[in-house]
C-alpha cells in the first residue's frame, strides 16, 4: 500500500480526522501542513514523545496498547501544564505498511484520543524500524502555566495517584515473568494504559508553583523541578504512594519501586502551605487520590529512609 493511500485509508477515515464543530481547526489531514487558530486568551504548548519497537515496548506487542499508551504518554505533558488537549500529529516509521497493524493501531490511539477531544492533523511516514513519534498540541492560559522553575522554598510537594506499579510490571510485559491471571491484568493495564491527569492538572495549575509528570521515576524527574528553581527537596519514603497489589506482590521494594521506577505517568507537583485545604478540595472532587510526600528546601536532595541509589530510567 503506498504512502497517501495508507493514509487515506487509515487515518483520514479515522474519527480523529474529524474536525466539526471545530473552531480552532482551520485546516487538518491533506494537505502539506495543518492550520489552526489559537482561542483568545489561551496560549499554545506542546510537547513531542517517541517510542522505539524494542527499547520502549516489546516487539511482539499488540499495536492497540502501543496506539493507546502512545497518545498517553505524550498528553501526560499536556496535563503538566494543566493544558486543555488541542491536536497532534504523527510520525511513524514502519518495516512495512500492514492495514491491519495500523488500523489496530489507530483505534488504540482513538480509544484515548477521542474522549479528551484531541484530533489528528498531520503528520508523515516511512519505512524503516518500527518507531511512533507524537508531537501533542494544547491551550493554557498564559498567567496559569505551573513551570519546573518556580518551586519555592518551604513548598509542600505532592504526587497523584500511586507508584511503582509500572516499573514492577516491565518483566510481566516482556515475558520474562509468569505471574496469575488476576495480577497479570493488573500491571499489564498499569503500563500498558497510564491515565493522563488531565483534569487534575487543570485544577491544580492555580495552586501549584510548579509540576512535571512522572515518566523517569520521582527521584529523577523531582530533581528536575530542584535544578530548575535552585532549590533543594527532603522526602520521605514511607509517605510515597503504592497500590495494595504492589504492597502485597513486592513488599520488601515496593516503596524503592516508587522512587526510582518510571512510567507512571502521574503529577508531581509543589505548593505552598496555605493552599492545603484547597488542593485536598479539588482532589476529594475528583476523587484522585493524592498524597503529600515532601518538602522543598533550600539545597541538596534527601530522602528520608532511603539508603540507595538515587536513580531512575537512562535513555542512554
Amino acid at each position: 500500500m503506498h504512502e497517501f493511500e495508507l493514509i487515506r485509508s487509515i487515518f483520514q477515515s479515522s474519527m480523529m480526522a474529524n474536525t466539526q464543530g471545530r473552531n480552532d481547526i482551520l485546516l487538518g489531514i491533506g494537505d502539506d501542513c495543518a492550520q489552526v487558530k489559537v482561542p483568545d486568551g489561551q496560549t499554545l504548548v506542546f510537547s513531542m514523545d517517541t517510542m522505539v519497537e524494542g527499547r520502549h515496548f516489546p516487539f511482539d506487542a499488540d499495536p492497540l496498547d502501543i496506539g493507546y499508551r502512545a497518545v498517553a504518554t505524550c498528553v501526560s505533558d499536556l496535563a503538566a501544564m494543566g493544558a486543555k488537549p488541542a491536536f497532534f500529529t504523527l510520525a511513524l516509521t514502519m518495516p512495512d505498511s500492514d492495514p491491519q497493524w495500523l488500523a489496530a493501531f489507530a483505534e488504540g490511539m482513538a480509544e484515548l484520543a477521542e474522549p479528551i477531544g484531541l484530533l489528528l492533523v498531520g503528520g508523515d511516514t516511512t519505512k524503516g524500524p518500527l518507531t511512533i513519534t507524537l508531537q501533542v498540541h494544547g491551550y493554557v492560559e498564559q498567567d496559569h502555566t505551573p513551570r519546573r522553575s518556580q518551586a519555592q522554598v518551604g513548598d509542600d510537594i505532592y504526587v497523584t495517584g500511586t507508584l511503582g506499579d509500572a516499573a514492577a510490571a516491565v518483566p510481566i510485559v516482556t515475558g520474562e515473568l509468569q505471574v496469575s491471571a488476576e495480577r497479570f491484568d493488573y500491571f499489564y493495564d498499569r503500563f500498558w494504559r497510564p491515565s493522563p491527569r488531565l483534569i487534575a492538572g487543570m485544577a491544580l495549575k492555580r495552586v501549584a508553583h510548579s509540576m512535571l509528570d512522572i515518566s523517569d521515576g520521582l527521584a529523577q524527574d523531582l530533581q528536575h523541578i530542584t535544578k530548575a528553581s535552585n532549590v533543594g527537596a527532603t522526602l520521605q519514603l514511607s509517605a510515597l504512594p503504592v497500590s495494595e497489589e504492589l504492597l502485597s506482590w513486592k513488599p520488601d521494594c515496593a516503596q524503592t519501586l516508587a522512587l526510582t521506577g518510571g512510567d507512571d505517568y502521574e503529577l508531581c507537583f509543589t505548593a505552598p502551605k496555605s493552599a492545603r485545604e484547597e488542593i485536598q478540595l479539588i482532589t476529594q472532587t475528583l476523587h484522585l487520590a493524592c498524597a503529600r510526600v515532601g518538602e522543598i528546601t533550600a539545597s541538596g536532595f534527601d530522602v528520608e529512609g532511603y539508603q540507595g541509589e538515587l536513580s531512575g530510567w537512562q535513555h542512554f
